[in-house]
């Protein structure tokens, strides 16, 4: 301990401003923490700071404030010191998060927090792999910012499953996988990410079975730009897509890793270090507001606003409460240092060697403490500072709006009060974590509320996925292989139909322009924009005289050659009808990151692309249904677009088409003209559109495709030649699913476009429910 127990605190040459030294747990640092606190304080004062007012107006990722950071080697702070690191421990984790959070930019410090958690999931793993210590060792050189991407966007931000993910393992040195995410921090703009997906053969519905990924900065897709918020406005936080072929020497750890890198690095890193963002964010706001009442005067009474005991009140709480956080987070990370001989990475070449997954009750509670101060306190020092603090300029709007996320981020408050409550009352083995764990209790309590017909129809219900649940495995011992379902198109029972023939069309003998197993390229003719992100591409066949060769609902795979990039894959779906001769119309949604995507920007006529076809998806046929109901969202509207063409082309078809729609405002909906042309004048089709945010005069619907809108529009489940069809994004497809199993709709009439429909599915109806076929009016 230091001969003086404090320091007068400076900022630049002056005296600081606002809360002083005395106030601060200065016995927790050793002298080099102090002093690289000291140097943060400087470069906070000099460029973060400044910084973080033109990052908040204008939506900007802090790369300046953070490359100013790696200037004190402090993107390899957790880095041992034999990798070029500074090697340093929790404490000092803690004091960094907390004094660029106070003194910089809350945005800069989250990114940070982000940053540091990924280093730490790949410093627990970095012993056996050349690939990631390469990394590790060029964080500050190379000014690497690296983020986590463990979010889902179907199972909700309190807490997730990993049921939008998928991992094959295609032969010993590489594996398949698809993530998609919805709130990741730096979304395309950090330059690695550390992800958790599935593991690879997992069992179907079991999501605690996890293994981590490296990805880097070229290989994710993101929609950045997307991102508006309430706060944390330089976060760039959003959805996330990764998706590819990698080598194992990308996986963090080994497979099914995933959970022990979860409970030992990137929970305790992130609940440790979050909470000193909060609790920073909290000081910065008292320091904010100390400043203006010991300035402030009141010329009628002679006396500053800081002498009103009310005020003083303010302040003497906010200040006990904050530092009973602060201490909470620094008592915890010396307990972290000590489990660990002084943050040591040695030790973790033992896999099961997990000493600061022990302390996860603690960081549960410190998390919800220093959330839940953080907000106290912003609105306490709001009060204080009057009507000066709703102000812009001064600065104190920001940090009340940016501390609001400390509740919100996942866990949630609302999750970890019941999690620390549950181990309370029940135990450390209550918390269920994956859903593995039955909880009978609840179970016959439910069942004793229902009546005996209510009862009966569960028995059946329950039978009906006992005997489901022994036909697969009957089917997967004889096959003496575990499910494996086709990657691309999971309701696949077999290879995708192709129309290998000639067709007769506008007058002319057309053959196939496609083939499913090679590749064709196809010239771009026109490009159309469709609002301000969405453009319509329409590419022709080499040769005149040719149609697709697919069905409608069928999509295809485009492949690119960028220049100084892998080669690119997607899949689309075409929204022109498949007997269209001569051309092929593909819509795309221009994201913000991801290399073909940017390819396709720059694209211009004569310029070319490869394809091939059919790859997948719904395959329809005139007449092999009574019913077909199209419900889809967004930019997932395109494989409807084509089943209506399709329909509406052919009088001899009877199919009954309905189209529920549902976008976030009138102009998202894609060519909206066309569709209200073809309800008008053909009476197989109607269409409920319904609207996020809804302009005047609007008759309409507003809001998610509910029950009682699919109860109004579809053909009831009552055994006719009925199809439903799902295109959208995740959230949107498992809310719609839960209203269709409430409206007792079977899962076998269900078709969702996308690489998780089966997993969405079975997360709404059961893990061994039938399933839907690809073929219209074809179940498995």
């Amino acid at each position: 301990m230091d001969s003086e127990p404090w320091t007068e605190k400076m900022w630049g040459g002056r005296k600081f401003w606002g809360v002083g030294s005395e106030f601060d747990p200065w016995w927790t640092l050793n002298e080099k923490q102090k002093k690289l606190q000291q140097d943060l304080m400087e470069i906070c004062r000099t460029k973060i700071r400044p910084h973080a007012i033109y990052c908040d107006k204008t939506y900007s990722y802090p790369r300046e404030s953070l490359n100013a950071m790696s200037e004190l080697g402090l993107l390899g702070l957790l880095v041992p010191k034999e990798l070029g690191g500074l090697g340093e421990s929790h404490r000092c984790a803690a004091m960094v998060v907390e004094t660029l959070a106070r003194y910089g930019c809350p945005s800069t410090a989250m990114v940070y927090t982000m940053h540091i958690c990924a280093t730490a999931g790949l410093l627990l793993r970095h012993h056996n792999s050349e690939t990631i210590k390469d990394i590790l060792r060029r964080l500050d050189k190379d000014k690497l910012v690296g983020t986590l991407s463990y979010s889902d966007p179907a199972t909700g931000g309190h807490f997730w499953f990993p049921l939008s993910s998928k991992c094959h393992q295609l032969d010993e040195n590489h594996v398949k996988l698809l993530k998609y995410a919805s709130w990741t921090t730096s979304s395309g703009f950090a330059d690695f990410y550390a992800i958790q997906t599935v593991s690879p053969g997992k069992k179907p519905g079991d999501f605690s079975d996890l293994t981590c990924f490296l990805f880097l900065k070229d290989e994710v897709r993101a929609n950045a730009a997307d991102w508006q918020s309430l706060g944390m406005h330089g976060n760039q936080s959003g959805p996330l897509i990764c998706e590819g072929v990698l080598d194992v020497s990308r996986r963090i750890g080994p497979v099914g890793d995933g959970s022990r890198s979860n409970d030992e690095t990137v929970d305790p890193f992130f609940l440790l270090a979050s909470s000193c963002c909060w609790n920073g964010i909290a000081l910065a706001c008292i320091d904010l507001v100390k400043k203006h009442v010991t300035r402030k005067a009141h010329g009628d009474l002679g006396i500053r606003v800081c002498d009103y005991p009310t005020i003083q009140d303010y302040f003497g709480e906010s200040v006990c409460d904050t530092n009973s956080v602060r201490l909470m987070a620094m008592s915890i990370a010396e307990a972290l240092d000590m489990a660990t001989e002084n943050n040591s990475w040695d030790k973790h070449v033992d896999l099961d060697y997990l000493p600061r997954a022990k302390f996860l009750q603690w960081l549960w509670q410190l998390k919800f403490a220093a959330a839940k101060n953080v907000n106290t306190v912003t609105d306490t020092m709001l009060h204080a500072a009057g009507g000066s603090g709703y102000k812009t300029d001064f600065g104190l709007e920001r940090l009340l709006r940016d501390g609001k996320a400390g509740w919100v981020m996942g866990p949630s408050n609302e999750v970890l009060r019941q999690w620390v409550g549950k181990t309370v009352l029940l135990g450390m083995d209550a918390t269920d974590y994956w859903a593995q764990q039955v909880n009978h209790r609840a179970v016959h309590h439910e069942v004793q509320k229902m009546t005996t017909d209510q009862k009966e129809a569960l028995v059946a219900q329950l039978l009906d996925d006992v005997q489901n649940s022994r036909r697969s495995a009957r089917e997967a011992a004889e096959k003496n292989t575990e499910e494996e379902e086709d990657f691309e198109n999971p309701f696949s029972t077999a290879p995708p139909q192709y129309v290998d023939k000639p067709l007769t069309l506008q007058g002319r003998e057309c053959t196939p322009g496609l083939r499913p197993d090679t590749f064709t390229p196809m010239a771009l003719r026109q490009r159309t924009t469709l609002g301000d992100k969405m453009e319509m591409f329409t590419f022709v066949y080499p040769e005149p005289d040719k149609h697709s060769g697919c069905l409608a609902g069928q999509y295809v795979k485009i492949r690119i050659h960028p220049e100084g990039h892998p080669v690119q894959e997607r899949y689309f779906s075409p929204v022109s009808r498949p007997d269209q001769p001569d051309e092929l119309e593909i819509i795309i949604r221009f994201e913000t990151t991801g290399i073909l995507s940017q390819h396709f920007k720059q694209l211009k006529p004569g310029d070319t692309v490869e394809v091939q076809g059919p790859c997948g998806g719904f395959e329809y046929r005139a007449n092999t249904v009574d019913h077909l109901a199209l419900l889809a969202s967004g930019a997932g509207v395109t494989p409807a677009l084509q089943l209506i063409r399709t329909v509406m082309a052919d009088p001899e078809d009877s199919t009954q088409v309905t189209l529920l729609c549902f976008a976030e405002t009138v102009d998202d909906i894609l060519l909206k003209d066309e569709l209200d042309r073809y309800q008008a004048t053909d009476k197989r089709l109607q269409i409920l559109y319904s609207l996020g945010e809804t302009p005047e005069n609007w008759d309409g619907e507003e809001g998610f495709i509910d029950s009682d809108m699919i109860q109004r529009m579809v053909a009831k489940p009552n055994g006719r030649r009925c199809k439903i069809v799902l295109c959208g994004g995740p959230t949107m497809v498992i809310s719609t699913l839960s209203s269709l199993r409430q409206l007792k709709y079977p899962a076998r009439d269900i078709f969702v476009y996308g690489q998780f429909g089966v997993e969405q599915v079975r997360m709404v109806y059961g893990r061994y429910v039938e399933l839907s076929g690809h073929k219209s009016g074809c179940a498995v």
